[in-house]
């Protein structure tokens, strides 16, 4: 599955030090993650760490969805993620290939643009640029709904 190979985001993502915070104290603003309870301000950070749990749950949904050929469901599953992660540029671009593979260009476009703002120097941007260009000369992946 080199289209998206989910192994071998979660590994990039360890080797760069782990995430960063995703969500900042909604009292604050300060960025703390989602491994304290509290922030320095004193506000409860626990529905967040509830959030990201269930972001990794729908993550894993969306890989079976597409291990099962399902690209519209993984789709859903994984945009989910990014409407909860807004700050993950790795669920953006995953986002922006399953666009590529439904055929919706204009989609991926803008989820690869969301992408590289958040991450501009991301190895997988020209796979997935090149992706997009061979769908438009109609050579791509995109596949239907499988």
């Amino acid at each position: 599955m080199g289209w998206l190979d989910a192994e071998k985001i979660t590994n990039n993502e360890r080797e760069n030090g782990g995430r960063r915070a995703m969500y900042p104290c909604p009292a604050c603003g300060t960025e703390n993650g989602v491994h304290r309870d509290r922030c320095r301000c004193g506000a409860d950070l626990s529905l967040l760490k509830t959030l990201d749990g269930l972001v990794n749950a729908w993550f894993n949904r969306g890989r079976k969805a597409l291990e099962e050929e399902k690209t519209g469901e993984a789709l859903e599953w994984f945009s989910a993620c990014c409407a909860a992660r807004p700050l993950d540029a790795a669920l953006r671009r995953i986002q922006a290939r399953m666009w590529v593979r439904l055929g919706r260009r204009e989609e991926a476009e803008s989820s690869l643009r969301r992408a590289e703002s958040l991450e501009p120097g991301a190895p997988e941007l020209t796979e997935i640029r090149e992706a997009l260009r061979e769908a438009k000369e109609g050579h791509g992946h995109g596949e239907g709904e499988g």
